[in-house]
């Protein structure tokens, strides 16, 4: 049995049956990014409330196109 998220079953590229939760046997990365990004942001906030951290780059230093070439042939996020 294949595994799939909400999207795919919307984009009609599996059933309703497949889906798991977010992440699936992987979650445990999808939760350490998110810590370590709140970290990031309360390290950057002083008083109590909210915070955002923006990251700007050069169009340039874009990685996505040679990662597409290596990646030939494989689903990228992004992807249609």
């Amino acid at each position: 049995m294949a595994k799939a998220t909400f999207g795919d079953v919307l984009a009609g590229r599996a059933p309703e049956s497949d889906v798991v939760p977010f992440g699936g046997e992987q979650a445990h990365k999808a939760f350490a990014l998110a810590l370590g990004l709140q970290l990031l942001v309360d390290s950057l906030v002083r008083d109590e409330g909210h915070g955002a951290v923006l990251l700007v780059a050069r169009p340039e230093a874009d990685p996505v196109p040679a990662l597409r070439k290596l990646a030939a042939g494989a689903r990228l996020p992004g992807d249609s």
